[in-house]
């Protein structure tokens, strides 16, 4: 499967319209212009199709958190708005696969495995860069909770992005993304004296219900870090 692919808006388009179950292979593969075959060979299946960009976009992800030069702030921050500006740059695609995805329950499956992709590849990034081995000391739980953090943003935005089109947003998520860093950072740059595998520290967890909105995301985290503050 060639992982540099873009999502085919036109197979997607197909399966809203005909649905995801009753669409076949090889009608898709007939309205992309090639064979069952090819299609197979490109894409796997019709659910690797959905998300087929994937790959290339944690390898951008990847990318920015390992880019010489920049804070560790200004690279989290760079590769949370180079996912968002990858769905924002084809609108319509990523319409039509957000439909999917509500509409198909083993695509919202497939998608909880990629939002921890992209935590993972985030919490690799983070503790490439602030030398923090594995284990669950505090500084490991910390980019546990920073990685977390800005994905469920990150998401946040999107969602919001794909029903209003504000184009405000990116702005406000970038402003959003300063202010995480601005939690997390100190702690985790802090504490480079503490042994990593010392279970010293807390950790803050923020609970939203599902399909909430960004404002009702970042109140809970604000809310949660309230209550710990307030029980320290």
């Amino acid at each position: 499967m060639d992982h540099t692919l873009s999502v085919p808006e036109p197979a997607l388009r197909l399966l809203v319209e005909r649905g995801f179950d009753a669409t076949s292979v090889d009608q898709l593969a007939e309205v992309l212009g090639m064979s069952r075959s090819t299609f197979f060979r490109r894409y796997g299946s019709k659910e690797d199709m959905v998300f087929s960009d994937m790959e290339a976009v944690i390898d951008a992800v990847q990318r920015q958190l390992s880019a010489s030069g920049s804070g560790i702030a200004e690279k989290v921050s760079a590769a949370a708005l180079s996912v968002f500006d990858h769905h924002t740059s084809r609108p319509k695609a990523s319409e039509l696969r957000f439909r999917l995805l509500h509409e198909v329950p083993a695509l919202r499956d497939r998608e909880l495995v990629s939002t921890h992709r992209y935590e993972r590849a985030f919490r690799h990034g983070l503790r490439a860069s602030l030398g923090v081995g594995p284990g669950l000391g505090s500084r490991q739980l910390g980019v546990t909770a920073y990685a977390a953090a800005v994905v469920a943003v990150h998401n946040a935005f999107l969602r919001s992005w794909l029903s209003d089109r504000d184009d405000t947003l990116r702005g406000r998520l970038a402003t959003e993304l300063g202010q995480l860093a601005g939690i997390f950072l100190p702690r985790l740059e802090g504490s480079g004296t503490e042994p990593d595998a010392a279970p010293s520290g807390r950790v803050v967890v923020a609970i939203a219900p599902s399909g909430s909105g960004t404002d009702d995301v970042l109140e809970a985290v604000r809310r949660a870090l309230r209550t710990d503050s307030s029980s320290a």
